[in-house]
């Protein structure tokens, strides 16, 4: 099953082009990024990422799904925006 986490990892290392540096923006090992990849691209079936000799690009498949990572980031930012309006409601009068 896809987590959250597992979204951000995948979502840094398409920005950064490279695990190692997606691992130092979140603080964590690259190995840790790597085995997670490894594993997600085993469970679909399919690798999410060209590994080049300097970097990281991702394949049709690797777009198709951080369009939808991405989509989902913004659609949890909506709904945090909206519990936010919400609480501020039960504030008021």
């Amino acid at each position: 099953m896809l987590q959250h986490r597992l979204f951000v990892y995948l979502d840094q290392v398409a920005r950064s082009g490279s695990i190692r540096k997606a691992a130092e923006r979140l603080h964590i090992s690259a190995s840790a990024i790597n085995r997670q990849l490894l594993a997600l691209e085993e469970e679909l079936g399919t690798p999410l990422f060209q590994r080049l000799p300097r970097k990281m690009v991702l394949t049709a498949a690797g777009e198709a799904l951080i369009y939808h990572v991405r989509l989902s980031f913004k659609e949890i930012e909506w709904a945090q925006m909206k519990i936010e309006e919400l609480k501020g409601l039960r504030r008021g009068k």
